[in-house]
This record gives C-alpha cells, sequence and structure tokens, in this order.
C-alpha cells in the first residue's frame, strides 16, 4: 500500500512521539526504581546497624556483670535493664526488617534464644555474687563461656551481618544498573525519534511542502516555543538521570563528609543553574560547612561555623525534615527579614531552597542553593533535589558521618 506525503509525514511524527513517550516513561520507570533500590539500601544499612548493637549491648551487660562482681559496687548493674531493653527491642524491629527474607528469618528466631541465655547467665553471675561472695561468683564465671563460644551466638550475629552485607552490595548493583538503562533507553529513543522525523520528511516535494505549509501549517507544526519547550525537557530530564547515576556511583565507595558534599554541589547542583552552593552539617552545637561553591560570604567558606544572622534557612529545613523554598528576593525579605546576603558581590540574593539530606528519618546535614534572581521551583526540580537529599543522606549514614 502507498502513502501519500502526508500520511507518511503523520506516520512520523506520530512514531516520533510514541518513542518518544516510551523513552519517558521508560526513564520514569528507572528513576521510580532507583529510589526504591534507595529504600532497600537504607533497610539493609538499618539491619546492619542494629545487628552490630545487639553484640555492642549484650557485651555492655558483660562487662557490668564482671564490673559489679569484681568489686560488689552496684553503680555497675544500672546498664544492665537498659542493656537488655535495648536488646529485646532491636531484635523484634529485625524481625520487621527481615519479614522477606526466610534465611535471615531463621537466623534470627535461633539469634535470639542465644541472647536470652547469654543475659540469663549474666544475671546468675550477679545473683552467686549477691547470695555467696566474690569466690563463688568468680568460680562460676571461670566456667562460663563467652557470647560467640555459648551456642553459636556470636556467630549467628556475624553470618546475619555478611548476610546483610552481601544484599547490600546487590542492592547498590541493581541500583546502579537501573540508572545505566534508564539511561540508554532514554538516548535509544530520543536518536530514534530523530531518525524517524527526518525519514518522515524526505519524501516532502517542495511543491508539496509548500502547499503544506499554506494549508496545514499550524495543524503540523507546533509552535516554535512549543519545540523548544520538548526538547529542553528531553535534554534536562537525560542529564538529570545522568547526574544521580554518577552521584550514586560516587557515593558508593567510601567518603567523607567533605566528599559527599563535593559531589553533591559539583554533580548535582549545575543542572539547575545556581549562583553558589553550601553544603553544612551539625557539629554539636554549630552548623558547619562542609563544601561551598561560588562567591560565598566569609562565614559560608569551607570549614566555617555558619553565624547566627545567616543560619535561619538552615536550621529550618534541619528541624523540620523538609526543603525551605523562597523563590524570590521579595519573599526572602518577608519570610527571612534578618537574614544577610549569602555572597559578597551580591551574585545569589534572589531565591534560594535550602534542602535536608535525610537518612532513617534524620537530618544529616542541609544543601543551599542560592540564585542571582527570582526562581520558579517546579515538581521535577523538587523531586531532583529531594533525591539529591536522601542520596547525600544515605551516604552521611552509611559511612557513620
Amino acid at each position: 500500500m502507498a502513502f501519500s506525503p502526508i500520511q507518511k509525514l503523520s506516520i512520523g511524527a506520530g512514531a516520533m512521539l510514541l518513542m518518544l513517550a516510551v523513552a519517558g516513561g521508560s526513564a520514569l520507570v528507572g528513576i521510580t526504581q532507583m529510589m526504591g533500590s534507595e529504600r532497600a539500601v537504607a533497610q539493609t544499612n538499618a539491619a546492619i546497624a542494629k545487628l552490630d548493637r545487639v553484640v555492642t549491648r549484650t557485651l555492655d551487660a558483660e562487662n557490668a556483670q564482671r564490673g559489679f562482681v569484681s568489686t560488689g559496687d552496684s553503680s555497675f548493674l544500672e546498664p544492665l535493664d537498659s542493656a537488655q531493653n535495648d536488646v529485646e527491642f532491636v531484635l523484634d524491629t529485625l524481625l520487621i526488617l527481615t519479614d522477606d527474607d526466610p534465611e535471615q528469618r531463621r537466623n534470627l528466631e535461633r539469634l535470639g534464644p542465644l541472647i536470652a541465655a547469654r543475659f540469663r547467665d549474666v544475671r546468675a553471675g550477679i545473683a552467686i555474687r549477691q547470695r555467696k561472695g566474690l569466690d563463688s561468683a568468680t568460680a562460676f564465671m571461670r566456667h562460663e563461656t563467652g557470647l560467640r563460644a555459648r551456642g553459636g551466638a556470636g556467630s549467628v550475629a556475624i553470618k546475619m551481618r555478611d548476610e546483610e552485607i552481601r544484599v547490600l552490595g546487590f542492592r547498590s548493583r541493581i541500583m546502579t544498573e537501573t540508572g545505566r538503562q534508564a539511561r540508554l533507553i532514554l538516548l535509544v529513543g530520543s536518536l530514534t525519534s530523530l531518525l524517524l522525523a527526518l525519514l518522515a520528511l524526505q519524501p516532502m516535494r517542495p511543491s508539496v511542502a509548500l502547499r503544506l505549509t499554506q494549508r496545514l501549517s499550524y495543524v503540523l507544526q507546533p509552535p516554535p516555543e512549543l519545540k523548544l519547550t520538548l526538547d529542553e525537557a528531553a535534554r534536562h530530564a537525560g542529564d538529570r538521570l545522568m547526574r544521580l547515576q554518577q552521584i550514586i556511583a560516587a557515593l558508593n565507595a567510601p567518603v567523607n563528609a567533605e566528599d559527599v558534599a563535593l559531589h553533591l554541589l559539583q554533580k548535582g547542583a549545575p543542572p539547575l543553574v545556581a549562583s553558589l552552593g553550601v553544603v553544612a552539617r551539625r557539629v554539636g552545637n554549630a552548623l558547619v560547612v562542609a563544601r561551598s561553591l561560588g562567591r560565598v560570604a566569609g562565614d559560608l567558606a569551607t570549614g566555617s561555623t555558619i553565624v547566627s544572622s545567616r543560619l535561619q534557612p538552615f536550621e529550618r529545613a534541619e528541624q523540620s525534615g523538609e526543603p525551605v523554598v523562597v523563590a524570590s528576593a521579595a519573599e526572602r525579605d518577608h519570610t527571612f527579614p534578618a537574614l544577610e546576603a549569602f555572597s559578597v558581590d551580591g551574585s545569589g540574593e534572589g531565591a534560594f531552597i535550602a534542602v535536608p539530606l535525610t537518612a532513617d528519618g534524620r537530618v544529616r546535614g542541609v544543601l543551599l542553593l542560592s540564585f542571582s534572581g527570582d526562581r520558579v521551583f517546579g515538581d521535577d526540580d523538587r523531586a531532583y533535589l529531594a533525591t539529591l537529599g536522601r542520596l547525600g543522606g544515605q551516604a552521611l549514614a552509611r559511612n557513620h558521618i
């Protein structure tokens, strides 16, 4: 069946838009899967931390027993009840975290009774010291076995921790691979759409093109503004997806707070075209700048403590756990009338946004981006910044910063 030039143009345009839709949908699915993998990684990190806490708090109980038996001083017993309550709570929490892993659930069912037996031995040694004295208690403790030797409690905890570390590595690889696939799909879809558009226009002879321009220009050709918007949106989405993948890969390596801040500012901030950027984290009672870029004021330079006159946006984001958004200089003056300039040359005194770096429901730091003029933060901008906040917070938590 032969198609007319108009039909060929329609088919090519339709196929091109379909490919753009498929590529955009695939990119959206990829980012959603990456965010799901990020939550899974956070859950695995939480399980590792809780297993470490079980071992640590059990050792605290053993130390309390040894201190009381050696000295008879009852002050050594004060941490015992809190340690046991803490261990029981953590074990209950681990039941929830390992709900989707039968092997870990079986290991946990073995670990719980062994830990309970260890606490019974600890309390038995204390009771013997109270009733029969030092010599009897010392003899009892000489026949005790430690956490590792007693029925394999230590080995079970280590086995569970090793399994969680294995799962963490697997989920991190899945997250990276998902981002790579989404980027590839977006690139292939864009190139295919371009090729289809070129093929659809090839059969158009000059006379036909003239008639189409005269009769159907409005119907078949979108206004230049719409074309520019679609092209820029596709390019921006691809750029942000690629940058998120680069940040994930960089933050998966061992990093310190300065490295995390530098990756967020150098790899994550450029698509937003901010005038300056600052990443700060809490050190004691002060907020200290981990890294800054741009012509920032003196107390916003790397390593500086932020003074009270510039502290409000950081503290509000830290306390609320939600982004603090100011879209214009007028809104800035109204919301924070006492706020001093972030820059030394007035280049960042328009809109700004302060994004909390969160992990496990806790704010680990704050990323602030400031702009020279007014700025509307759309849903895409907010979603992208929220993802940066979670990635930065997870990196800080994962490296115990």
